[in-house]
């Protein structure tokens, strides 16, 4: 519940700025942990407006170190 609510404050900063928020998730368990605990946290915050997000995918092990 703490990493959604972290997340969604920064969604809200991006977005009062007059940006996009871009989230990359990288699979595994935080997928999982998100999809459950994200929600909540978005209802809490209107101002955080996930139609303006940006989510990615990402494979960390396609990349250098």
């Amino acid at each position: 519940a703490a990493l959604a609510r972290l997340v969604v404050e920064a969604a809200v900063e991006a977005l009062a700025s007059g940006g996009r928020f871009a989230l990359g998730l990288s699979g595994g368990s935080l997928v999982e942990l998100l999809s459950r605990e994200l929600p909540p946290a978005l209802r809490a915050a209107p101002g955080a407006d996930p139609s303006r997000w940006l989510v990615a995918f990402c494979d960390e092990r396609l990349v250098p170190p």
